[in-house]
């Protein structure tokens, strides 16, 4: 019984590190889809943290006029310093829809 609750627990860690594993099929669209915004300090910072909690929501999903209240919220989750934030917003409203 011992053995098999013991097995059971490693079986279930592995399972929870296998989902960290990398897809190279999501990798390459990700990439694909960060290469048509030009490279900035926003764009770095955007990538290295607004997928941790939750997909990436693109620039293009939202107007540049929804985008500061979202980045206010979000930017405290994220533990974002002031010039991080600013340079998330410039590059979420830069690269936002049209109006």
């Amino acid at each position: 019984m011992k053995t098999l609750l013991q097995l059971s627990v490693i079986a279930i860690l592995l399972w929870g590190c296998s989902k960290g594993a990398a897809n190279p099929d999501k990798a390459a669209a990700t990439e694909a889809a960060f290469s048509k915004y030009p490279d900035s300090e926003g764009k770095t910072v955007y990538r290295q943290n607004c997928n941790k909690c939750h997909g990436y929501k693109w620039p293009e999903t939202r107007t540049a006029e929804k985008w500061p209240g979202i980045i206010d919220r979000m930017a405290r989750k994220a533990k974002l310093n002031d010039d991080q934030k600013a340079a998330v917003l410039d590059f979420v409203k830069t690269n936002a829809k049209a109006s």
